[in-house]
């Protein structure tokens, strides 16, 4: 999802939030929110700021002051949610440290960000929060159905999965209403890039929508076994199963099932960039490299922590864990 298309949802549904219901609106609770944040997480600036430390040449460990839930990285941001801690806050790739963030209240978990906006999934509220990047400013909830599990930015929309309905949602930027598309069976997670959207189903199954035309393609692909992530890079989806150890391809055009990669036990993230694959396994701590042209395992690395959430930029590959209070940057 391009900056233009990102700001004119922003702007769009702002302009139109006194006539939508739903639609973001700022108003002076949202402002005295922000500034609010300011000054109460600028003490958490200061307490992340001095404390990031090396393990080794190419990992840093960052202490966080809440329990991160999610994690989205744009290059020169990267952004961490806090359920607990009702924030989410901004943090330098290089550095560690933290500026002043943004205290949303609910239960801030997933995050998608694109040039100038963050989009963060309240799990408590059922809603999606929009967010200009800069300058900073908060906009008033969008109610998305029964529940929010994961969001991503693809194909000038913001698309919402909801696990207790079993539907995809998209946000589209002209304020109209929310498109509505069938998930699968018990959908866990949602990845997307700028031709597809698809969805990991705990029921075995993988269900993918064109993300240009907004239509679902066929009945879900049957993949069996317990998915609970994954990735999309180009036209193929890479789906983490905890059951089977094991990370699969399936190619997004004609949803027939690739190869199939053994990694270690209990894959809960993936992520992808072009060939390059990356699996964070809770089972045994360990973030594993995969070749997805050749479907070779490249590296194994044990962590410290234990790890609950993934992301990649152009130079890192982050992880955190919620337990530990830690994000690791781990060069690539």
């Amino acid at each position: 999802m391009g900056a233009v298309t990102q700001d004119q949802a922003i702007a769009a549904r702002a302009r139109r939030a006194p006539q939508t219901p739903g639609a973001l609106r700022l108003t002076r609770r949202h402002v005295l929110i922000a500034v609010a944040a300011l000054t109460l997480l600028a003490a958490v600036a200061a307490v992340v700021a001095g404390l990031s430390t090396r393990a080794s040449a190419d990992v840093v460990v960052m202490d966080i002051p809440g329990s991160p839930t999610g994690l989205a990285a744009s290059g020169d941001v990267v952004w961490v949610s806090s359920a607990g801690a009702q924030a989410v806050w901004p943090m330098d790739p290089d550095t560690g440290e933290s500026e002043a963030g943004i205290r949303t209240g609910g239960a801030p978990s997933q995050l998608a960000v694109g040039a100038n906006a963050l989009w963060i999934a309240d799990t408590a509220a059922a809603a999606v929060i929009p967010v200009q990047t800069s300058p900073q400013r908060l906009f008033s909830p969008i109610q998305v159905g029964a529940d929010v599990t994961d969001l991503a930015l693809t194909a000038g929309a913001v698309w919402v999965l909801s696990s207790a309905e079993g539907v995809v949602r998209a946000i589209e930027p002209d304020g109209g209403p929310l498109r509505r598309l069938p998930a699968g069976g018990a959908p866990v997670d949602l990845a997307a890039n700028g031709r597809w959207v698809a969805v990991a189903g705990a029921s075995g199954t993988l269900t993918r929508i064109d993300a240009r035309t907004r239509r679902s393609l066929g009945p879900p692909v049957g993949l069996g076994g317990t998915p609970t992530a994954l990735a999309v890079s180009g036209d193929t989806a890479w789906v983490a199963d905890s059951s089977r150890s094991t990370v699969a391809a399936v190619d997004l055009r004609s949803g027939r099932l690739g190869a199939t990669v053994e990694v270690d036990r209990k894959p809960i993230a993936v992520a992808a960039d072009g060939a390059e694959l990356w699996v964070l396994c809770r089972g045994d701590r360990t973030l594993v490299q995969v070749d997805g042209r050749s479907g070779e395992v490249v590296s194994r690395r044990d962590l410290d922590i234990d790890p609950t959430a993934l992301a990649l930029d152009d130079e890192a590959v982050w992880v955190a864990s919620g337990a530990d209070r830690k994000v690791l940057r781990i060069e690539r």
